[in-house]
Order: C-alpha cells, then structure tokens, then sequence
C-alpha cells in the first residue's frame, strides 16, 4: 500500500469511528472494510455526511475527496481469527491433543535438518488464553497470534521480549488477573505489528488492555473494543488502590485495530486500574485509534511518550482522578485528532468520581498550520483537571477548547490551568462562538490569560525544528531555566518529582533525556 493510500485509508477509519459515535444523524454504523474495498459504498457514505454530518465531519470528508482515486484500496490479507467459532477452536485442539505425539516427532526431525540455529531467538505462537502464572523469557519472540485474556494468572514480561501482534490479535488483563511487563532502558519489553519492518502500519493489530477493580463513574462498564456481552470485559469496582501490575520500559507500536463490529482498542487501554497500577517509561506509536486511553480508576502515569496516533494522544473518561508527570505527545501532520480528550460522563456530567487528573511537566507538540490540523486539549462532558508547567507548541487551531458547562468547573476550582508555556499558537481558546457556541460562551482565551493563572506565551516556537521530525525526534526546549520563573513546584507527595520546576518534559539543563535508549520512532 503508497504512502497515500495508507493515509487515506487512516482518514477513512476517523470518519468511520466518528459516524459510528453518532457525528452523522441518519447513518448508524459503518462497516471499515465495504468503506475500504467497495468505491460505491464509500461515495454513498460521503454523500449521506455532507449532507448530515457535523461541521468536523464535513471538514473531514473534503480531506477524504481531495486524496480519493474512488479505486478499491487493498488491505492486507490475513486470517482473522476472531471468525472461528469457539467449537471450531476447540475441535482444532482437541485434534492437536489427540495427534501430539505425531506432531512432536515431525518437529523434532525438522529441527534435526535445520540445525541448532533453528532453537535461537525462538518463535512461541500464542493463541490461547492464559489461565495460570505464566512467564514469557527473554530470548524469545512471541507471536499474539488471537485476542488472548489473561485470567486468574498473573503473565510476566522479562526485559527485552518481543511480541508480534497479528491482525485481530490483543492481549486483555482481566480484573482477576495481572500483567508485569518489566523491560529496561537497554532492553525495553516490545509490542508491534507481526507485519515485516518496512510493511508495517497502523491498526495490524488490536492493543493491550488492563482491567482493574478501581471506581468508575459508569454503571456496569465493560470495555469498548470486546463483542457485547464479553463477561471478561467487565470492570471497576471499590478498590481505589487495586493493582493491574506493572508495565515499564514497554513499547507498543503499530496497534488500536477494529476487533470486533463497532468496536475499537486503543494503543493502550486502562480499564478501572487503581493507584497500585505502576505505568511509566511507557511509549505508543503510531496507534489507528487513540494512544492511551484511561476508563475511570485512578491510575497514575509517568514518562509517557505517544507518538503519530492516528486519534487522540492521550483520552479519558468515566472518573480518572490519576496524576500524570513527565510526557510527550507529538502529533504527525497528517494524521490525528487532539492530544488530550477528557470526558467525564456523556449521559451524566456530574456523575462521581469526576474525571479530575492532575498533569505536570508535559510537552504537547503539535504540526502546526500542516495538511492535518489539532488542538491541544479538548474537555468536555464535565471533565475537571488540573495543568500546569506544560509546554503547548505549535497547534494549528487552539491550545484548549472547552466544551459543556465549563465555567462551573472553574468556578468549583474543579479546572485549573496555570503556570503552562504556549508558543506558536494562534489561539489560546475556541474561536468563532457564534457559529458553534458548545460551552455556554466560556471565553477559554480570557480565562487562560488571567494574570492570576501566569501563563506565558510567545510567538516563537519554544521547540527545535528537530521536535516535528516523526522520525528521529528531540523535544528538548529552546527556553532556559532563567526563562521558566513562572513554572511552578509540583506537589509533595511520592509521585511527583518536585525538582522539576520548568516547562514542559524535558529538562532544558539535564545532559540526558529520558527517552535516551528505549523508545524508538519507526515509519513502518
């Protein structure tokens, strides 16, 4: 598949999961393969949203037109596993269990004529679900070869592991289960696209997913991305301390495909994940959908890095009070949507726990006025939060659009935005109230600017030219500390870092950056 195909096909999968959220009255689901293969369908459904769809969607569809050959657009062919029934897999191993001894005989005499080499750097496909502690080692590769849950069992990741995720592969940590995924800076735990390197893109495969027992604002949650009625995707819970395991050190590229019909996974999905939840040193490349995503609990994040996800960097919804310090979005000029999202709770926005995180220390990185345009933070659906000591650059429409009824939020100190760094940007807030008024004609830009809130701006870019580049990347500032006196002192507490008393993720004074060594910026 070109460049441009790929691109496209990346814009037809937005429009699909927007009109599938209800963007376009009158179409209720749209199926990513008809929309793909069949020209016909697809003109058919560009018509319907130009003539239904909101003013996104619209924009949306004239990016489509100006890219669309109307030609079928191939995707890769592969077995979906997801389309066995479940007597089909099991007649399949009943059938392995009854002719075992055969098939070990026939692999032992092609290990004999392949030579020793064959057992190095062993391949270990997984297709079935992990039920007891299980340990994948290093010096092996794993292949996700199925949607695998982990359930009563605890799955251990030594550093260094690669897994190869198939098309329809995910891996699920059910609330009953947890996943330790241990890497370090030298050797970082792997998951990416079982595609060959150079073939490899967004969505060849589904994500990762951890499940826990902390509260969430949603009655009978279950997490999107698993067939209705999947008991295993159940979440949440009384537990605010719950632990889903540890993951550190991990790449996730390539992820957030369509698993099942109308619904999707994220890079990384955290479901209900309490305070004893351990995610840091943790990046998410180039995701179809979003790159982290967080479902209530409490959960807190450190060193974050997601990269070109093809969605929102970072989403939240139904009660995430967790903390987040230390993370870099970078958003590619072709392709996604904002680098934050927050919600709270569509049919309920007062509903508690509130979503209400805490950020310090972030770099958002935008494309600037590029063939994709994003806004830094949209919050919406009585999403609250708290951010400060950011660096915001370089955003083609705005650093924040607030959407509901904001001004209550800040009026309860339940939404602060203080001592952050905008630079490059055009607008601190939504523009254009009249044509769409969805806050109630909250001034963002006034508010944001407030002496009290000591924000700086300024119309130089606060990044190197280097910080755009989606391919070997550095998103060290060009501010130095004697420029950063209105960042201010994260608070104490076991988590933060109180030191960190500047703008954005990056120390401008530090002689090594904390990506160094463990993340990595593929293209394919």
């Amino acid at each position: 598949m070109s460049g441009d195909s790929s691109l496209l096909v990346e814009k037809l999968w937005r429009l699909k999961r927007r009109i599938d959220k209800g963007g376009c009255p009158g179409i209720e689901f749209v199926h990513l393969n008809t929309l793909l293969k069949e020209p016909a369908y697809r003109q058919d459904v560009l018509r319907r949203v130009e003539q239904s769809g909101s003013k996104e969607l619209k924009a949306l569809v004239r990016e489509i037109r100006a890219n669309d050959d109307n030609q079928p657009l191939m995707v890769k062919e592969s077995i979906n596993r997801l389309a066995i029934t479940p007597a089909e897999r099991s007649e399949n191993r009943s059938w392995l269990r009854r002719n075992f001894p055969a098939v070990l005989a026939v692999a032992a005499m092609a290990g004999v004529a392949v030579g020793f080499t064959a057992f190095e750097n062993r391949v270990v496909r997984i297709d079935s679900d992990i039920v007891a502690d299980t340990t994948w080692a290093s010096g092996k590769r794993y292949v996700l070869a199925d949607t695998v849950y982990v359930e009563n069992a605890s799955l251990t990741i030594e550093p260094g592991v690669t897994i190869e995720g198939e098309n329809g592969a995910a891996l699920i940590v059910t609330p009953s289960a947890k996943l330790f995924a241990r890497g370090n800076a030298e050797s970082p735990v792997v998951f990416t696209s079982a595609e060959a390197k150079g073939s490899r893109g967004r969505g060849d495969w589904g994500g990762v997913v951890l499940l826990g027992k902390a509260p969430v604002n949603q009655p009978g949650a279950a997490i999107e991305g698993l067939p209705e009625g999947e008991a295993r995707g159940a979440f949440g819970g009384q537990d605010g301390e719950h632990s889903c395991g540890v993951i550190e050190f991990t790449r996730i590229e390539f992820a957030g495909f369509e698993v099942y019909k109308d619904n999707e996974l994220n890079g990384l999905t955290l479901g209900g994940c309490g305070k004893n939840t351990i995610v840091r040193n943790i990046q998410v490349h180039r995701s179809l959908d979003d790159g982290i995503e967080m479902f209530g609990g409490s959960v807190d994040l450190k060193n974050i890095v997601v990269t070109g996800a093809g969605d929102d960097s970072i989403d939240w919804d139904w009660g995430w009070t967790g903390n987040v310090q230390f993370a870099v979005i970078q958003q590619h000029k072709a392709t996604g949507d904002n680098a934050f999202e927050g919600d709270n709770n569509g049919k309920n926005h007062e509903a508690l726990p509130r979503s209400e995180p805490s950020f310090y220390n972030v770099t958002l990185v935008g494309a600037g006025v590029s063939e994709k345009k994003h806004r830094a933070i949209v919050l919406r659906e009585g999403s609250g939060g708290h951010f400060h000591n950011m660096l915001i650059d370089s955003f083609g429409i705005e650093a924040l659009d607030t959407r509901d009824d904001a001004l209550s939020l800040t009026s309860r100190s339940l939404l602060t935005f203080s001592n952050n760094l905008f630079a490059s940007i055009g607008h601190l807030g939504q523009i254009d109230h009249e044509a769409e008024d969805d806050d109630f004609g909250f001034d963002e830009q006034a508010w944001l600017g407030t002496a009290r809130n000591r924000n700086e701006s300024q119309v130089e870019s606060a990044l190197f030219a280097s910080a755009a580049d989606e391919v070997n990347p550095s998103f060290v500032p060009k501010v130095l500390m004697k420029h950063m006196q209105t960042a201010t002192r994260p608070p104490q507490s076991e988590f933060f870092d109180e030191s960190a008393v500047y703008f954005g993720a990056i120390s401008p004074v530090a002689s090594k950056s904390w990506l160094e060594g463990w993340t990595s910026f593929p293209e394919h």
